[in-house]
């Protein structure tokens, strides 16, 4: 077949052009008027339509095929580009089904013009990319767990203490910067009494299960703001945000107290459990996260000496 003249057989190239189009674009094609009614699907389309063919669905809308919130959005899209003459380009549309199916089209619409120059409607093309978000989802499910993962302590379920220095770094700078109000945070370290005597006396699998029952108790006897870790073989801690030295000083006085009336029965026996605790406070003047955490250690020692199951500040 000789090859066509685009001078001379435009007409015939514009037509093969527009049967290609139809009929083997991977991407959805379509031409719509100023009342969002096809007047031209490719064979794609029609297929993503659930049609049966391409004159089912002329005059038709998107609200004879699909749910009435996606028709209603892909409606509006349409109306604005009427009005402003303006495409809109590569925007992910998500097509629910059902409560298990949702679909996903990378989607570009234009308006569309005469031969004047005058707006006779819309055209369109979409991709379905449903895969490729489904991946997405899942990387990002992945890469959340992981972090959560890398965040906490295996045995206790508490965060660990590479996220607790995190934390009190954030808060840190957090509080730092609020120079005008008197808010503060604090930082409780616990250590739990005799627990060389419990692990000893019943052995690790034993002494694993009074820690699991520790990390409980902290995270049943604290607020919904506090964040709970376990730093250390039987070492944990708390960050109280907002919350100053008198007002944490009560907080962890109740905690202790829940935690020594609530017995652990290991081997049949009932066995009390007790914390020796401290408590440091955040001074803006200072803002030295070591020191901020050192006081603590003294403060827990200090409890240590004076005969444990209490806390000091």
């Amino acid at each position: 077949m000789p090859a066509l003249d685009p001078v001379n057989n435009r007409e015939e190239i514009n037509k093969i052009v527009l049967e290609t189009i139809r009929n083997y674009a991977s991407d959805t094609v379509y031409f719509k008027d100023l009342d969002s009614r096809f007047i031209w699907n490719s064979k794609g389309h029609i297929h993503q339509l659930g049609a049966s063919s391409t004159e089912e669905v002329l005059g038709k809308t998107d609200f004879d095929y699909f749910p009435k919130d996606f028709a209603q959005a892909a409606r509006e899209t349409e109306l604005m580009i009427i009005a402003t003459g303006q495409p809109l380009l590569n925007v992910v549309e998500e097509l629910v089904l059902d409560d298990d199916t949702t679909k996903y089209f990378m989607a570009s619409k234009y308006p569309l013009f005469d031969e004047n120059g005058k707006i006779i409607g819309t055209w369109g093309s979409s991709k379905d990319v449903t895969e490729t978000k489904v991946l997405e989802r899942e990387l990002q499910r992945s890469y959340m767990q992981m972090e959560h993962l890398v965040r906490v302590d295996n045995l206790s379920g508490l965060y660990n203490r590479k996220y607790f220095y995190e934390t009190i770094e954030k808060y840190s700078s957090l509080y730092g910067e609020r120079k005008e109000d008197g808010s503060t945070f604090s930082v409780v370290l616990i250590d739990v009494d005799d627990m060389t005597v419990i692990n000893d006396q019943y052995g690790q699998q034993n002494g694993d299960l009074v820690l699991k029952n520790i990390a409980d108790l902290l995270l049943r006897s604290t607020r919904k703001a506090d964040t709970c870790f376990r730093i250390g073989g039987d070492e944990f801690a708390i960050v109280l945000p907002d919350t100053d030295k008198t007002q944490a000083y009560g907080l962890v006085k109740h905690l202790i107290g829940v935690i020594a009336d609530s017995p652990i029965v290991i081997e049949g026996k009932r066995q009390k459990i007790t914390i020796s605790a401290g408590i440091s406070t955040f001074d803006k003047e200072k803002a030295d996260m070591s020191e901020l955490i050192s006081v603590a250690e003294r403060k827990v020692n200090k409890s240590k000496r004076e005969g444990k199951n209490q806390v000091s500040f």
